[in-house]
């Protein structure tokens, strides 16, 4: 790394020093604040996934329930053609939104709910049990989207907090640090030397007297 190279007691080394310092505490502080501030956003969002993995194993009891009523009524083969005759198709769509500066995956989905008479299966046809598992199911599918979108939100989150956090200690233990005593090192070695140089002149105007 630059900053351990072997340094020089010169005034321009010293500047430069001086001025990697600055970026560093600059930078130091700067990545500090970000990490605060994603660590506030992972303690609101840590909740919120709590519960919606919550809700989600809740309604996937519920569709667990109804599956064997289901069979029991319809038959396995009734209850497959019901299934394969849905013409509704959910969509799912993955973007990104900016979090201080971080890009974090945002999941969506669109066609998830469909009203009774939209389903495709025929209302004729089929028991009410078959229109119980297609909203258990309905539902459930909401609730995994909702989950996997806040799920995945926060573990980009919390990576990204333990690579800052990487960082800020690099910086506060190893980087600033380091550049600190080279500043000190140097600043004593020019002190050493200008006293040096104050007792060679005192000498020589004094041999010249």
């Amino acid at each position: 790394m630059s900053y351990l190279r072997d340094i020089r007691p010169t005034k321009s080394e010293l500047l430069v020093l001086k001025s990697r310092l600055k970026i560093a505490v600059r930078s130091y502080k700067t990545l500090q604040m970000k990490r605060d501030g994603l660590i506030l956003e992972v303690t609101k969002l840590a909740p919120l996934v709590k519960a919606e993995y919550d809700l989600l194993m809740v309604r996937y009891r519920r569709v667990r329930h109804l599956l064997a009523p289901a069979y029991m009524i319809e038959g396995m083969l009734n209850v497959t053609i019901a299934a394969y005759s849905v013409e509704s198709k959910t969509e799912i769509e993955v973007s990104e939104k900016n979090l201080f500066g971080i890009r974090v995956p945002v999941i969506t989905g669109s066609n998830v709910r469909t009203d009774l008479v939209d389903r495709g299966y025929g209302l004729l046809g089929t028991s009410l049990v078959i229109d119980d598992m297609a909203d258990a199911y309905e539902k459930l599918v909401d609730a995994i989207i909702a989950y996997a979108g806040n799920a995945a939100a926060l573990n980009h989150l919390i990576t990204e907090i333990e690579r800052i956090s990487r960082r800020v200690k690099a910086l506060e233990h190893v980087v600033i640090p380091s550049l600190e005593a080279s500043i000190a090192t140097i600043t004593a070695s020019r002190e050493e030397l200008e006293r040096e140089e104050q007792s060679r002149l005192f000498h020589v105007k004094k041999r010249w007297k």
